[in-house]
């Protein structure tokens, strides 16, 4: 029965780091749409003027501000939820390696229990040919359907626990197999997360180009009322 529930154990543990990287995805989804908003609210409460068939804002410095904090706090939140993802994951995939340990602990216990129960029936065979049991003597025939007897026992603990010990070996591989695939849908969690930083850094940059060349076309425009 223990070795039914460890590999059980075991895939709930490693089901875990799946779950956090589908949270944070949400999460980092929900911090870009709530960048957009805001981006798009600084854009709507801007006035309006055309020159040269071309549309111009004038952006309030307050909002621009307040936009910029909340993309500094958005870096800042989503740096800080990845490194704390990677080290929950850390922690998961050790554990699980623990786990993979303790059955492998268990597996060689069973290989020397095993082995120690091969001893014992060879032990017996050997005692066929000895009629004197601990000073008695035993007639032959009764004696040998007695060892005949505890060998075919012995031989059904052996079949038991050799199935057992299959089923164990079964459900091992299948487990470090699932902890493979894990391991790669964490390697390639952190390749979408620095490319999803990368892209936020990037439309970033974008925007703060935005704001400068608005920047420099106010200042322009300022030129020419003062002239």
């Amino acid at each position: 029965m223990k070795a039914f529930f460890l590999p059980l154990l075991f895939a709930l543990v490693l089901s875990a780091p799946v779950a956090q990287a589908q949270g944070t995805a949400k999460e980092d989804n929900q911090a870009v749409n709530s960048l957009s908003g805001q981006f798009n609210e600084l854009k709507t409460k801007s006035n309006s003027y055309n020159e040269g068939n071309r549309e111009y804002k004038v952006v309030n410095v307050s909002l621009l501000n307040s936009f910029w904090q909340s993309v500094q706090a958005t870096i800042k939140q989503t740096e800080q939820k990845q490194i704390k993802d990677l080290n929950a994951a850390r922690e998961d995939l050790a554990a699980a390696r623990t786990k993979i340990e303790e059955q492998e602990k268990q597996l060689a216990a069973l290989k020397q229990d095993n082995a120690e129960k091969e001893a014992a029936v060879q032990q017996s065979e050997d005692a066929v040919n000895n009629l004197s049991v601990l000073g008695l003597n035993v007639h032959k025939q009764v004696y040998v359907i007695i060892n005949t007897a505890i060998i075919a026992l012995l031989l059904i603990v052996l079949g038991i626990v050799f199935t057992q010990y299959k089923s164990s070996k079964k459900v091992t591989d299948e487990k470090k197999k699932e902890y493979e695939d894990i391991d790669r849908e964490y390697n390639d969690y952190k390749k979408n997360a620095r490319e999803r930083e990368l892209k936020i850094k990037r439309e970033l940059q974008t925007e703060m180009n935005l704001v400068a060349e608005l920047n420099e076309q106010i200042a322009a425009l300022q030129k020419k009322v003062h002239a």
